[in-house]
């Protein structure tokens, strides 16, 4: 397999782009390498730490290079994460029966013997409860409380809560048990205080999960109690923002009975806080059933800061240690490493980009179920790298107190240009409405004698 492996990835070479150009210059941090046993060629995994992923940009960039000659290594990073495939297996309910002590009983047929199933759903109408549940099968069909049931499980734990007032609600009806191939299974549901719960539905699976590889990390923590709200509130810090994470784990000191609903919180500046899960602590023993749960699930965050407010109520408040454990999901990163060759990873540039390889393209051709595995070196200084320049800060931005009185200047100013034009004109508008309503002065003028044209007949003298 691992021939093949090799002459795929020559086949493929040639059709590999060019590499980004990779600068040292550019990269804060490096890590060399260390590589297992090599004799040829061969694809390694190396898992990255919470240190890769709190000071990398989202894990965009990483770059395996080769030293020392800087040349920049294909790499796929790859979640190691559970997968689960389910198949469905059909079954029949029969003999459905509750007891005076409310234990709920009934029987499932699966039709076949040889059928392999590991999974049981059960769906009822009843609201708030908490059960225990316990598995049984046989070959043949049996009646209730016959010695001839072979136990499967008697630790399985099904639950209901709801909080109108909240908005909440949450369940949990499946019950996981060790693989079986029985044509019939005997589900024994334990009574409880609300009475015998009302069953829906029951569904029979048969998983198939790979195991995926998980990453904690113990912090310390915070804890306040709130007495106005009746709560008590664990504050964790991860050290750094970009670390995956799905759950946290409270430790609660013995404290009997007792369940109470929390609600998880991230946030990055341990003041602003975003809900992002909701769920129980509860530790109940009691002669009916026995369980536990201390952790809550959410999905995976990046926050560098979280916060778990328990709700007591009237309740006294549960006694937390001042420290929280997270879990999330392992990265790797897979690529082709040589014997005698040295290769680091480099990390802590803000500007980068993640890459594309060819090999993205045909890494799921490859045989990766059991690569040998590499370790991430400490932290060496990068002599190399040089801090982007700050950015220029503007004129306005370096001399506010300037353009602060600038402005008020400038507002002055027009204020003063609107005043003057305003009074101006209204000077101008009284000036004018004072000379229309004054009469002006007449003077009494002689009229002109109209001159007498001379006549044109000769005047003659009268006769005597």
């Amino acid at each position: 397999m691992k021939r093949t492996i090799f002459f795929l990835s020559i086949l493929v070479l040639p059709l590999s782009v060019a590499l980004a150009d990779f600068s040292p210059a550019d990269w804060a941090i490096s890590r060399p390498l260390a590589l297992p046993s090599l004799s040829a060629p061969e694809y390694i995994r190396v898992p990255l730490d919470s240190g890769v992923a709190g000071s990398s940009n989202g894990y965009r960039d990483l770059r395996v290079i080769k030293e020392p000659s800087e040349v920049e290594v294909p790499y796929q990073l790859v979640v190691e994460d559970a997968s689960v495939t389910s198949e469905y297996v059909p079954a029949r309910t029969l003999d459905t029966v509750s007891d005076g002590s409310g234990r709920l009983m009934f029987i499932l047929d699966l039709g076949e013997t040889g059928v392999l199933h590991s999974r049981l759903n059960i769906e009822t109408f009843s609201k708030n409860y908490r059960r225990q549940v316990s598995v049984y099968a046989s070959a043949a069909l049996l009646p209730h409380g016959d010695s001839g049931w072979n136990m499967l499980t008697d630790t399985g734990y099904i639950f209901k809560f709801s909080d109108k007032t909240a908005g909440f609600a949450t369940a949990k009806g499946e019950v996981t048990y060790p693989e079986s191939s029985a044509q019939y299974l005997q589900v024994v549901v334990e009574g409880g205080t609300e009475g015998a719960l009302s069953l829906t539905s029951a569904h029979v699976y048969r998983y198939n999960v790979s195991v995926g590889k998980k990453v904690t990390q113990d912090v310390g923590a915070e804890v306040n109690e709130n007495t106005l709200d009746q709560t008590t509130e664990v504050i964790a810090d991860l050290g750094a923002s970009g670390i995956p994470t799905k759950s946290i784990q409270l430790f609660v000191q013995s404290a009997g009975n007792f369940s109470r609903s929390v609600t998880v919180f991230g946030g990055n500046n341990g003041e602003t806080w975003s809900p992002i899960g909701r769920g129980y602590l509860s530790q109940i023993e009691t002669a009916k059933f026995t369980g536990s749960s201390f952790s809550l699930s959410y999905p995976e965050s990046t926050y560098r800061y979280y916060r778990a407010v328990i709700q007591n109520f009237d309740d006294v408040s549960l006694s937390i240690e001042p420290r929280a454990r997270f879990e999330g999901v392992l990265r790797t990163v897979v690529f082709e490493a040589t014997p005698g060759n040295a290769y680091a990873l480099y990390y802590g540039n803000a500007k980068a980009y993640a890459p594309k390889y060819d090999l993205s393209r045909y890494f799921d051709y490859l045989d990766t179920t059991e690569l040998k595995e590499g370790a991430l070196g400490t932290v060496r200084e990068n002599t190399e790298y040089v801090a982007p320049a700050e950015p220029v800060v503007p004129f306005t931005d370096r001399n506010k107190l300037l353009l602060n009185i600038t402005l008020a200047f400038l507002c002055v100013l027009i204020a003063g240009v609107v005043f003057w034009y305003i009074w101006s004109h209204k000077r101008a508008e009284a000036v004018a409405q004072s000379a229309s309503s004054t009469p002006p002065d007449v003077k009494e003028v002689s009229p002109t004698p109209t001159p007498v044209a001379p006549s044109t007949d000769t005047e003659q003298p009268p006769r005597v």
